[in-house]
């Protein structure tokens, strides 16, 4: 069962349900009531799950080095998540003019063509490629821009959010199926002044998938906005529990007295073996043992 594949302006696959009331002397009743079927996605079983980069770091023709990075190139439906970017003029000589974010939506269709205009044309398939933009924001230097430390205009870096749209009939999901395919992708625009004459931009893409979970629609059929706040790089895991907290390893010592020249011994040994084996090393003793010597 294919999911609702449904957006601004097309309908390409959709369910109904519909009900009857069978009447003696009157015409029946029928009614119907349009529903939405969606897979339960998971990242292991997603065919579409994608594993591309989700970052770009390039130089643009020895004038200026950039990097563009989002969280993740799988996004939930209708969330918002952060753009980083950074900008790195290689003459003094180069103004950061404007920044441009677009999400696009990117329609490719595929169906067989009719018998009487494949045999008159020899086509056997009809494709059309369409595209428009769900999201688009356009930033001025002052508006968004911060240098990178105080007093040096030689870097600039700055991160914006993009919100997709929570209307289940703005956008749609990715598709990847023989007849329909959908894409998405974050695209930029920056524009440099002091390039030559004139205005010149430098542009790129991000491919994302966007996909529908059953944690973000609720139970009226909205959609729950889902923030991503941070990039996983930013990230730093908060320190254990004491009560977590794990024995520190000594290397094993032989049984017996614990002279000085013992351990020395037996500390050699095993430093000596480059390939020493974790699970044999003794852990220390608990701080209620006492040991005399």
């Amino acid at each position: 069962m294919l999911d609702s594949i449904t957006c601004s302006g097309f309908t390409y696959h959709s369910y109904q349900v519909h009900a009857m009331v069978e009447r003696r002397l009157n015409r029946n009743i029928i009614v119907s009531q349009p529903i939405r079927i969606y897979k339960h996605v998971s990242i292991e079983e997603s065919l579409n799950w994608m594993s591309a980069l989700n970052s770009i770091d390039r130089q643009w023709d020895n004038v200026a080095q950039y990097s563009v990075s989002i969280p993740d190139v799988n996004i939930p439906f209708g969330a918002t998540f952060p753009v980083k970017l950074q900008v790195a003029p290689l003459s003094k000589g180069i103004k950061l003019q404007a920044l441009t974010i677009d999400v696009v939506e990117q329609h490719e269709l595929k169906i067989s063509a009719p018998a009487g205009y494949s045999a008159q044309y020899n086509v056997h398939f009809l494709s059309s490629k369409q595209k428009h933009v769900i999201f688009s924001e356009r930033y001025n230097l002052d508006d968004c821009m911060a240098s990178e430390s105080e007093g040096s205009d030689l870097e600039w870096c700055t991160t914006k959010t993009i919100s997709l749209p929570q209307h289940l009939e703005a956008c749609t999901q990715d598709v990847c199926l023989n007849t329909i395919s959908i894409k998405h992708q974050v695209a930029f625009t920056i524009e440099l002044l002091g390039v030559g004459e004139g205005l010149s931009m430098i542009k790129g893409t991000i491919p994302f998938n966007i996909y529908m979970s059953p944690h973000i629609i609720n139970e009226h059929g909205t959609v729950r906005c889902v923030h991503i706040d941070r990039f996983h790089d930013d990230y730093v895991p908060p320190p254990p529990l004491y009560s977590k907290h794990q024995n520190d390893l000594l290397l094993p010592v032989a049984e017996g007295s614990l002279n000085t020249g013992t351990l020395q011994i037996n500390c050699q040994q095993h430093l000596n073996n480059a390939f020493v084996n974790p699970i044999q090393l003794d852990c220390a003793p608990s701080y209620e043992s006492v040991i005399r010597i």
